[in-house]
């Protein structure tokens, strides 16, 4: 003899389907909590200096290099940062480890593209400043040295400001030196 279950109510079944599609959703960001597993992903987007955009689990994700920081998008080198980061990671699988969220919900992580740790060659390069003098990544801190004594990148300025001062104090550069910069992307 078979048993004949019932079949739910159509609200019931909408809920259940809403919940398993939910939770599939959200798996990628999930995988974001943890901090020693490497997710592979393809870079398909620079956003700026210090952040792509990934496709995890196909799904577009946001990542921010965690421990640098670039300039805005209205400082000087900050063409120069994105079009570095481009040539580091455009179009290719970027593998991210030590991934965190920061205060603002977005995922943070160590990057490499080819074989290369996008974050400490942001720094080495100049492109980007070690975003916490608390990191304890003594590697990014020594880098930054280098890259300031060789002046390379930003340290060519006499007194780079990096982003979190820019923004408190409404830093203004002539225009002087942020045309020919931005000259550099005309056509």
């Amino acid at each position: 003899m078979y048993l004949r279950l019932k079949q739910l109510p159509f609200k019931a079944m909408m809920t259940s389907a809403v919940i398993a599609l939910s939770t599939l959703v959200a798996l990628p960001l999930s995988a974001a909590d943890s901090a020693d597993e490497i997710i592979r992903a393809k870079a398909v987007s620079i956003v700026d200096g210090d952040s792509i955009s990934v496709v995890i689990n196909q799904e577009l994700v946001r990542v921010r290099l965690a421990g640098v920081d670039a300039p805005e998008g209205n400082q000087p080198f900050a063409i120069d940062s994105k079009q570095s980061l481009h040539d580091l990671c455009f179009w290719v699988e970027a593998e991210l480890s030590s991934i965190s969220k920061d205060y603002y919900g977005r995922m943070l992580a160590k990057v490499k593209c080819n074989g290369v740790n996008v974050n400490a060659e942001q720094v080495r390069r100049g492109m980007a400043w070690v975003a916490d003098q608390s990191v304890e990544d003594r590697e990014l801190n020594q880098l930054q040295e280098e890259a300031r004594a060789a002046k390379r990148g930003l340290w060519s300025y006499e007194s780079p400001v990096p982003p979190w001062e820019w923004h408190s104090r409404g830093v203004a550069f002539p225009a002087e030196l942020v045309w020919p910069l931005n000259e550099k992307m005309r056509i």
